[in-house]
């Protein structure tokens, strides 16, 4: 099973509280912070991974997006939530200050990466070819695909309107991004990790009071995974197109036109 095109998860329980708030952005270990903390015990997780393979979860994500009555956000938003003990990824970022609010017990940790310009290539080279209009023509036959590009293109109207930029794949949208949360958080006079994979477990631990695990910290590096995806769904893509054509070509090269 890949992740992002399969999730087989059962639906989670609707009493479990929203524990940990991960705000950091794609490309900085937010899968190795996810299973960190499934470690930890506060499980089960929602991550983009498991929005992406439900149509119904990605448009219920942009329809919340973009849904300016609080009350009805925060029902969308509870829809999607509830249930999960940890949140990371873009779920958290689009609704972080929602998140703080309607579960103000929840911690906040801000995942990064050493360097700003590192993540910005990690994050072109990953995630690009998603956002582009060859992603979409080649899915469009496919409706998680159509609604994953109509995501990442609400994703830049939201980079556009919270940091400034119409690219989220550059140093500085990070730099301000990271500012905006720290600042966000301190405004509610709540605490905030700042955390990076290569810390290990200390700091994870000593923040949200778990004693820390004999083992090694988890490295997830999900580069590969989305090489792997983006050569998934070409192929797919290409496939069904193909299909379609010679289904077309069939109709029109031997349904007799009288019967048309």
């Amino acid at each position: 099973m890949v992740r992002f095109l399969a999730d087989t998860r059962k639906a989670p329980v609707k009493n479990n509280p929203l524990l940990v708030i991960g705000a950091g952005l794609p490309r900085t270990a937010t899968s190795s912070l996810q299973a960190a903390l499934e470690d930890l015990g506060f499980g089960p997780f929602l991550h983009m991974a498991h929005i992406i393979p439900h149509a119904e979860r990605q448009q219920l994500l942009i329809d919340a997006s973009r849904e300016t009555d609080t009350e009805k956000r925060h029902k969308q938003i509870h829809e999607l939530v509830d249930g999960h003990g940890a949140v990371v990824d873009m779920p958290a970022i689009f609704f972080l200050e929602d998140l703080m609010h309607m579960y103000p017990d929840a911690k906040v940790v801000l995942s990064s990466r050493p360097d700003a310009e590192i993540w910005a290539q990690s994050a072109r080279d990953s995630l690009r070819f998603f956002f582009t209009k060859r992603f979409y023509w080649i899915g469009l036959l496919w409706r998680t695909d159509r609604l994953w590009y109509k995501l990442n293109i609400r994703i830049v109207e939201w980079c556009r309107e919270r940091i400034g930029e119409g690219d989220i794949f550059t140093a500085s949208s990070v730099v301000e991004y990271n500012e905006q949360v720290r600042e966000l958080v301190a405004a509610r006079g709540g605490e905030i990790l700042e955390f990076r994979a290569e810390d290990g477990w200390a700091p994870l631990c000593r923040y949200l009071g778990k004693e820390v695990p004999d083992k090694p910290f988890p490295k997830v590096n999900e580069k590969a995974t989305f090489a792997l995806i983006k050569r998934i769904l070409i192929a797919k893509g290409l496939i069904s197109w193909a299909a379609l054509g010679g289904v077309l070509w069939l109709g029109w090269t031997y349904v007799p036109w009288g019967l048309i």
